[in-house]
């Protein structure tokens, strides 16, 4: 079967692209002004520090082989049916809100969540069944599509998630040059005990003096309230912190709207517009603060 690269759309942020990013003006370079030096760093999580859409649909094309298909047509057909029930059901809007992908509730248990998404525990399990069953009859597979199946595909994208998510290139850099400037919280949008479990496995978890997780607090970036409720746990003001992030809606435009400066990891593409307030930087590693 030929390979099929469709291209998706994205549910959290803008998959990276090849064209060379602008740097941000009158910001010098990835530099964050110094007029005005900040005090503590906010970080985003998934494609920040971690690698976590591409590990995700990685570990997609990986069940490939319990079915017997093309592994870009297998995950074109997980995603599409992922995203189609994802989005459908009775709490999507929450979802959506708190920045939870669907690749994210094939894996996620919901464990310690905020109220507003407790719910969602009791939807997984058949949300799951519903995604690798619909997916084995879009790629041909009906002859196959048992219960045994089913729950082989879900265990093993699972394991594999659980596995561990590569650090991004530069992660730990970042982190060092973000302490050297005073506190620093993790603020991501995602279900607690994915981003609880890939934070741990950074290595870096101790490295953090506050972590706000959208899943738990019941709020996701870009609301305002998720990054003052960064900075007041950092004893910050809002106005002396800068958040750094990959996605330009969440990251950048919630911070800003928040009265915080911006740190964009551009991933190679063109920003959306320019603003004194936002630095560019192409990966973690080219971040620095002074």
């Amino acid at each position: 079967m030929p390979r099929s690269r469709s291209r998706r759309p994205a549910e959290r942020r803008s998959a990276p692209g090849r064209t060379p990013a602008p740097r941000a003006t009158p910001l010098a370079g990835t530099n964050v002004e110094r007029d005005r030096d900040p005090k503590a760093v906010l970080l985003d999580l998934d494609d920040t520090l971690v690698l976590e859409e591409s590990h995700a649909m990685a570990q997609i094309r990986a069940t490939a082989r319990l079915v017997g298909v093309d592994p870009y047509v297998w995950e074109k057909a997980v995603i599409s049916n992922a995203r189609g029930a994802w989005h459908s059901h009775e709490l999507s809007d929450v979802c959506r809100e708190l920045g939870i992908s669907s690749w994210e509730g094939l894996w996620a248990t919901f464990e310690g969540c905020h109220p507003r998404l407790a719910p969602v525990k009791d939807l997984v399990e058949t949300y799951r069944a519903r995604v690798w069953s619909t997916a084995l009859r879009e790629v041909g597979q009906e002859s196959v599509r048992d219960g045994d199946l089913v729950q082989e595909l879900s265990r093993t994208y699972v394991a594999s998630q659980r596995a561990g998510h590569p650090l991004a290139p530069g992660a730990r850099l970042l982190v060092e040059r973000a302490r050297a400037v005073g506190p620093i919280a993790l603020v991501t949008n995602g279900p607690p005990d994915v981003q609880r479990l890939k934070l741990s496995q950074t290595a870096m978890a101790e490295m953090f003096d506050a972590v706000v997780i959208s899943g738990e607090l019941g709020l996701g970036k870009p609301d305002p309230e998720v990054f003052h409720h960064a900075t007041r746990s950092l004893g910050v003001a809002h106005d002396r912190a800068v958040m750094v992030g990959d996605s330009w809606e969440r990251d950048i435009e919630g911070a800003l709207e928040a009265g915080l400066r911006a740190v964009w990891l551009s991933h190679g593409r063109p920003a959306p517009k320019s603003d004194a307030r936002v630095a560019t930087a192409r990966s973690a590693g080219e971040v620095v603060f002074d």
